[in-house]
């Protein structure tokens, strides 16, 4: 690692005595700490070392040094204890010895318990023993290795070593001494500057998505730089003023940027830390942990990289005294249960263990461990070896595997060899995959086999069906039947007249047409015409078919096709070539002028021929049209079957739009062959027994993502189908690239692999193919491509360019990304343009769809980027199951990842041609209303919750869904917090769960099991200094919470109480009347004489407010004041109860209904906010003698009249801008502070 030697001298004094048992850890310590109460992190800071020995062993001698090293320094007989919300190290005495136990390098240590070293020694035979060497991180360190083992080996040779002068815990108590003081603000400011809107996440290409929780199982693959590589990089090094490590760490932050296609990379690099006092010799926990932040933009050249690389080194070096646990609070970056803040990959130069341990008469030989913990996703330890570097690349088994690490250690190893033998080459040059490996993905992965081709065009084709089958069934549709002597008759016809018309080849003729005869009789003739269909759906709006058919030479409709036909029904015989136009299919463009694709008859022969090839023909067989005109999908279920002698079923409008309605036509016609749209795929996957008693055996899917599960839950159903889930956009006639028969694979459906005589490539921003796993940008070539774009030359040649792999071939730059999976399929990972990212998180929103999917009920979801306002994710799921959505994705994905709103829908919305409606979708999530009371607690935990981090955190304005770390929470004060969540709920609270839920809200849903009953009784938001008090009684629903954010802004001198409403806890009895409230409510809060009162309700619960000080004026308590806020009595207006799905959504919208709720809280709810309806209606308020105020939201006057009228005292009317409901929140809330504040001031002054 890289080491700082000159010590600046002893700057803590050396220990005049004895030390004390009892101090504080270090930051470093106490940041290790948090993290190994992590679950599944009980092993993952074990250090462990092996050796072989051979030679004659003293046992016990090597005891006793292991002993006396244990009483020579404190680290190694320290425990860490947490009492009272507070963690500091205790020393053992000296003489606690050491004896070698049994226990294997992975079995965790207790760090209250000790001991943090422990050993093992096996005996192999006479002369052969295996020592086996662990001790826990937070005692220990990569410097530590060294003195340890150098001391070990001197002690068990007897020598007498020089005591220490200092201990670890003399270092730890000048650290907080030193933090305490004002020096640590100047690295404190650098690093807050030098990482101020770093990535929060490097997203290494990885083989399974990234779990909600940081798993810290983990494998290693070795790395080893020969001797000629080692050399040559030393020489760049010195030639360059740098190491041979900074050199090293140039290479993983390039290779780390082409793998993540990101130019701003964190890197952590452990650093010794051993700059201040005479620390050299001690053992313990010192390293601290620096954040590299590295920029590769604007193409630099590998000697450039080295620069910025090794600057970047030595400015963090000379700031490396600041703990990173430090950093981390001063530069507050997202924190995630999911991974470590702010780097996730480490590069740490070590020492090596060869020739550490000298034992006399014995050969101490290194023994490799087996796998080892992983701390971060990936983890380059390298040391020198005499003229090499070796060492090994670990890694989370939880994200990749072992092919993948050590596919990424051959391409650390190529970056080195290109900066050491091109260091002036641009990096973005730098290979990553040897030649062999290119070439593999070049002709193996991205060619498809070769063709298959057919005789014939599809005229061709479709009259040697006619001669083969004449009377035979070719067309049913609306009730018509077409033999293929028929049909061909009627599309000669038609093909006649418009040859007469002058149409010819390459011509484009428009065809208006519905689901009808005239549709197929429409394309059929104008082909045989050698002319191109456009096929225009009536469905489009005007203005969009006008601006379409602008470029046909005429237009056909259901209406006029009669009209075009000539009286001669004999085949015209056109030639038609390969390359001329079939049809012509218009797109969206990007600028909203629609843009129409040409696509060839060789490309339509081609999509058939590979089809035939792998499924085979249906003839005589039912084949059936789903899609409309205007979708691709429609070329291959109109032409294929009738040029293959099938019989083609156009499914009625009626049918097409209800997949029940649309499998029981299917099955009623015995259809064998259909096409799906991904949505009905999805709710066939409901009940795959849906399928029963249907003929299918070939499904063409596609268009988007599907789950590969429901694909093979289809095939299980239904014996015998094969279904093909194909990719490709219309420029690419239909689909290019094909995944054949599905399998029971829990991802979306890969894209598969190119058709035969098609190639599909993975480029990067050079045109340079993308390893495996690493998302690049998906071209297609080959025998699938359109001819372009219709009269549009600038556009044709923008997106159909020089295919660099194939000299005078083109290829078709989709926009779209995928990645190659290690089986050479590759899959979708979405649009180069529309690439999401959150918080400085880059989001697949797949990934999130598929762990919707993976929810009980769910049968639909949809992801989608809202950029309107806030940038947020939102999630359309289907049907409507009122989930607490966040909760039950919480276990499953990363926090930033869990979508911002949910819309639940019994069906997502869809377009014609079957695909999710994406503005439809996000119109809904707007159209959603906006939830109130988002900040306040809604229950006892949540209130609990709140008090314990507006105590510990000192943070003037907590909301529930406010995270943790964002209002000021720190390592240090998880701690406190999970000690006081213990001494108030009697649960344990384990501190990574702050992290895990950090947020009031996921925490209390986290507790709220747990928890006991909630107990009646107002609520106390705080004391005041008793002379003044502000009530403020329960709206309707019962629940007093909506006033914490009031309670928060008023004067510290004023007591705040809430009352809630008898009824919301199990057990309780409601009151009957607001009366009856009244008074026991006066009882519950029991009024001094000599202290002021204001009796605040927001809606009803004003009227409840208002008749308590009416009683009290009666009782003659004079020093009391009313505030209404915007309540209004019923007189005589009919109020009825509301059902139970009303009251739902009333509670969604006034976010009550909270993670974790149950059934019965909710149904105690409903009744309450009933009750409370019926009682209002019931109430008829008689005057009163109090002081009256009366806050008004819009400018309804007529609810002002009415108080006016009910007091003698006169009303004081106050309008505040703002809706009924956000009175207690930001629109509204300064004012009522105001005017309570106002009668507080008021009533003292009246004294």
């Amino acid at each position: 690692m890289p080491q700082v030697t000159a010590l600046r001298g002893r700057l803590f004094p050396e220990r005049a005595g004895l030390s004390e048992t009892h101090v504080p850890l270090s930051f470093a310590q106490r940041r290790l700490w948090v993290l190994a109460q992590t679950a599944g992190a009980g092993s993952a800071y074990n250090e462990a070392m092996a050796f072989r020995l051979r030679g004659p062993l003293d046992r016990a001698r090597l005891a006793r040094a292991f002993g006396a090293l244990v009483a020579r320094h404190e680290s190694l007989r320290t425990r860490l204890v947490s009492e009272d919300g507070e963690v500091r190290q205790v020393i053992d005495q000296p003489d606690v010895g050491f004896a070698f136990g049994d226990l294997g390098w992975d079995e965790p240590f207790d760090l209250s318990r000790g001991p943090l070293l422990r050993g093992s020694l096996a005996e192999l035979g006479p002369d052969e023993h295996e020592l086996l060497i662990v001790v826990h991180h937070v005692v220990y360190d990569g410097w530590s290795k060294v003195i340890m083992l150098r001391e070990l080996g001197e002690l068990y040779a007897g020598a007498d070593l020089p005591p220490l002068t200092r201990q670890y815990s003399d270092y730890a108590r000048w650290q907080h001494d030193w933090m305490a003081s004002g020096e640590p603000d100047a690295q404190a400011a650098y690093w807050t500057e030098r990482l101020a809107g770093a990535p929060p996440l490097i997203e290494v290409p990885a083989d399974r998505p990234r779990p909600a929780e940081q798993d810290f199982r983990g494998g290693r693959v070795p790395v080893v730089l020969n001797e000629d590589l080692t050399a040559a990089l030393g020489k760049l090094a010195a030639e360059h003023g740098a190491t041979l490590y900074s050199t090293i760490l140039t290479c993983w932050f390039i290779l780390l940027g082409r793998l993540t296609s990101d130019d701003d990379i964190v890197v952590g690099v452990p650093a010794a830390n051993r700059r201040r006092g005479d620390v050299a010799d001690l053992v313990g926990f010192f390293v601290n942990t620096l954040a590299l932040r590295l920029d590769l933009s604007g193409a630099p050249t590998g000697a450039e990289v080295l620069k910025r690389a090794t600057a970047v080194l030595r400015d963090g070096l000379a700031h490396v005294d600041l703990p990173f646990e430090r950093v981390v609070e001063v530069t507050n970056p997202p924190r995630s249960p999911a991974h470590t803040p702010l780097f996730q990959t480490m590069v740490a130069w070590v020492r090596s263990t060869r020739g550490l341990l000298v034992l006399p008469g014995i050969d101490a030989e290194p023994i490799e461990l087996p796998d080892a913990p992983a701390k971060f996703d990936l983890a380059l330890r390298l040391a020198e070896e005499g003229d090499r570097v070796v060492g090994q690349l670990e890694f989370a088994t939880a994200l990749f595997d072992r092919e993948t690490v050590e596919r990424y250690g051959r391409y650390f190893v190529h970056v080195l060899e290109q900066l050491a033998a091109e260091p002036d080459r641009e990096v973005t040059a730098f290979a990553l995959m040897d030649a062999a490996e290119r070439r593999e993905l070049l002709t193996g992965w991205s060619q498809g086999a070769p063709a298959v081709v057919n005789p014939g065009g599809l005229v061709d084709r479709f009259e040697a069906q006619v001669r083969a089958r004449p009377d035979e069934p070719a067309l049913v549709c609306g009730g018509k039947r077409l033999t293929y002597a028929e049909l061909d008759r009627r599309a000669n016809a038609l093909a006649h007249g418009l040859i007469e018309r002058g149409v010819g080849t390459d011509d484009v003729v428009g065809l208006l047409a519905g689901r009808s005869a005239g549709l197929v009789i429409g394309v059929l003739g104008i082909l045989k015409a050698g002319a191109a269909y456009l096929p225009l759906d009536p469905a489009q709006p005007e203005e969009r078919l006008a601006s379409m058919v602008a470029e046909a030479a005429l237009v056909l409709t259901d209406e006029t096709l009669a009209g075009f036909e000539a009286d001669r029904h004999d085949s015209p015989g056109i030639e038609v070539a390969r390359t001329d136009l079939a049809y012509v299919i218009y797109t969206s463009g990007s600028t909203g002028r629609p843009k129409g694709v040409a696509v060839t008859h060789g490309s339509v022969l081609n999509l058939f021929d590979q089809w035939l090839a792998e499924f085979g023909a249906t003839p005589g067989e039912a084949t059936s049209a789903w899609s409309s005109i205007g979708f691709d999908a429609s070329v291959h279920e109109l032409l294929l079957p009738l040029t293959t002698g099938a019989v083609l079923h156009v499914v009625p409008e009626e049918v097409r739009g209800d997949p029940r309605v649309l499998l029981e036509w299917m099955r009623e016609h015995g259809v064998v062959q259909a096409f799906l749209p991904p949505a009905y795929v999805k709710w066939i996957d409901e009940d795959p027994g849906r399928l029963t008693g249907l003929a299918l055996r070939q499904v063409l899917t596609g268009v988007e993502s599907l789950p590969e599960e429901a694909l093979h839950r289809m095939r299980q159903a239904l014996p015998g189908l094969r279904i093909c889930f194909g990719y490709g956009p219309t420029e690419a006639t239909l689909y290019a690239t094909s995944y054949v028969d599905p399998e029971a694979h829990d991802r979306p459906c890969p894209i598969g692999r190119p058709l035969p005589g098609t190639r599909l490539y993975l480029l990067d921003d050079r045109l340079e193919p993308v390893p495996p796993g690493v998302a690049g940008e998906v071209y297609l070539a080959g025998a699938s491509l359109a001819r372009g774009y219709l009269n549009r030359p600038d556009l044709t040649a923008e997106r159909f360019v020089a295919d660099p792999f194939v000299p005078g071939e083109r290829m078709y730059r989709t926009g779209d990304l995928a990645r190659w999976l290690s089986d050479g399929n590759a899959q979708y990972a979405g649009r180069s343009d529309d690439q999401i990212k959150l918080r400085g998180f880059r989001i697949e929103p797949g990934e999130v769809e598929a762990a919707l999917l993976a929810l009980p009920g769910v049968v639909e979801a949809a992801v989608l980027h809202d950029t309107a306002g806030e940038p947020r994710l939102v999630a359309g799921v289907a049907p409507r199951l009122g989930h607490e959505w966040r909760t039950l994705l919480a276990t499953r994905l990363p926090d930033y990842m869990i979508p911002a709103v949910f819309v639940e829908l019994e069906r997502l919305p869809l377009s014609r041609n079957g695909k999710l409606d994406r503005a439809a979708l996000l119109e809904q999530a707007g159209a959603a209303p906006g939830k109130v009371n988002t900040a306040s607690p809604r229950d006892h935990v949540e209130l609990a919750l709140h008090r314990i981090w507006r105590r510990l955190l000192v943070h003037p304005g907590i909301g529930i869904t406010d995270n943790f770390f964002d209002v000021g929470g720190t390592s240090i004060s998880a701690i406190k917090v999970a000690h006081a969540v213990r001494e108030e709920f009697a649960a344990e609270l384990p501190i990574q769960d702050i992290m895990r839920y950090p947020t009031i809200e996921a925490l209390g849903a986290r507790l709220r099991a747990g928890a006991g009953p909630a107990t009646g009784g107002p609520i106390e938001f705080r004391a005041g200094d008793g002379r003044q008090r502000v009530i403020c009684v329960h709206p309707a629903g019962g629940t007093a919470f909506c006033y914490l954010p009031l309670s928060a802004a008023l004067p510290d001198a004023a007591g705040v109480l809430g009352l809630q409403s008898p009824g919301l806890n199990a057990g309780e009895t409601p009151l009957p009347t607001v009366e009856a409230m009244a008074e026991e409510y006066l009882k519950s809060i029991d009024p001094r004489p000599d202290e002021d009162l204001v009796l605040c309700g927001l809606s009803y619960g004003g009227l409840v407010a208002y008749e308590m000080g009416r009683l009290l004026a009666l009782r003659g308590h004079a020093r009391v004041s009313v505030v209404l806020l915007d309540s209004r009595a019923a007189d005589g207006m009919a109020v009825e109860p509301v059902d139970a799905a009303e009251f739902r959504e009333k509670l969604v919208r006034f976010n009550g209904m909270y993670p974790g709720i149950e059934d019965d809280q909710v149904d105690r709810y409903f009744r309450i906010y009933n009750h409370n309806r019926m009682t209002a209606r019931d109430y008829r308020p008689e005057k009163s003698a109090a002081r009256l105020v009366f806050l008004q939201a819009g400018d309804d006057s007529g609810a002002a009249e009415f108080w006016r009228g009910r007091t003698d005292g006169g009303v004081l009317v106050e309008p505040v801008g703002c809706g009924h409901w956000e009175m207690l929140e930001s629109a509204g809330l300064p004012r009522v502070i105001e005017v309570i504040e106002a009668e507080l001031a008021w009533l003292r002054e009246a004294r």
